[in-house]
């Protein structure tokens, strides 16, 4: 419930709970990608979380924004959501308007933000899978035992 400054009180819907759940629940896929990399090939862990994590960072985002509006507690990861939002939405939306997808100077909407969001798991996948393939790197190089080690 959301009171309105009138004294109005206000129900949040299932039309717009169930599509904030699922949003939210795309933070699942890095966790379950950590997980399964953690005992399948451990050596790549950082590298597949970080790709998982790239693909739904942005859609994922809008989803924690929505908790914003469920209560003050929630506003909390809200404000969070809207942070990165900020961050992780530019670059797939300057990019399907420089490739032509979506015209330029337009709100997108629904399907229309389809190709926004591709985009941007295209640019934010490759960038946190490359941070991780810097990390697992890092901690290869560091489990290397030192040849004069005491």
């Amino acid at each position: 419930m959301v009171r309105k400054p009138q004294g109005r009180v206000v129900r949040i819907g299932p039309n717009v709970v169930r599509p904030m759940f699922f949003l939210l629940a795309l933070w699942l896929v890095p966790l379950t990608a950590a997980l399964v990399s953690r005992r399948v090939a451990p050596s790549h862990l950082w590298r597949n979380t970080g790709f998982a994590f790239g693909l739904i960072v942005a859609p994922a985002s809008l989803g924690l924004y929505g908790l914003y509006y469920v209560g003050p507690l929630a506003a909390v990861f809200g404000m969070l959501g809207l942070v990165l939002s900020l961050i992780h939405g530019p670059p797939g939306y300057n990019l399907a308007i420089t490739l032509g997808l979506i015209s330029s100077q337009t709100t997108v909407t629904g399907a229309a933000n389809v190709p926004v969001e591709f985009l941007n798991a295209l640019v934010w996948s490759v960038v946190y899978g490359v941070v991780g393939w810097l990390i697992d790197g890092w901690r290869a190089r560091k489990r290397v035992a030192k040849p004069y080690a005491v």
